[in-house]
């Protein structure tokens, strides 16, 4: 099973416009972009992932740490955590990520689960930054 030539394959018949990265397979659902990665050591590993959601800085932390814990607590399948990028003028970035995980069977049915993931995304980050609101409003 190659699960990323899957992925290629089922997000071009779907109508999305999907293309190769240095991290994976990038495509845009409504203006958002997302990132599935592939594996090399787990075929069966499925990461469906929103990148850079938000911008961590110092002052903003704590808040973002709290806001992702609630989501994370709250929403299955899916968590919330910071990864920190550098861009191609050596300045590092560190932002929230939002991912989609689970292990697939030999034989995916990727018409069930890239749907589901995508909604779980969405609805993981309109979470988060909802919480994000009513946190820093205490």
């Amino acid at each position: 099973m190659d699960l990323n030539k899957l992925m290629i394959e089922y997000l071009a018949e779907e109508g999305f416009r999907p293309h190769e990265t240095p991290f994976g397979i990038a495509f845009k659902k409504e203006g958002i972009n997302f990132l599935y990665f592939k594996d090399e050591e787990d075929e069966q590993y499925f990461r469906l992932m929103m990148p850079a959601i938000f911008v961590v800085t110092e002052d903003n932390e704590e808040i973002i740490m709290r806001a992702m814990n609630d989501v994370n607590g709250n929403i299955k399948v899916v968590k919330l955590y910071t990864m920190e990028m550098e861009d191609e003028d050596g300045k590092k970035e560190t932002s929230v990520w939002v991912a989609f995980e689970i292990l697939a069977d030999t034989t995916p049915e990727l018409g069930d689960i890239v749907p589901r993931a995508i909604t779980l995304l969405q609805g993981a980050r309109i979470a988060f930054l909802s919480k994000l609101e009513e946190v820093a409003d205490h």
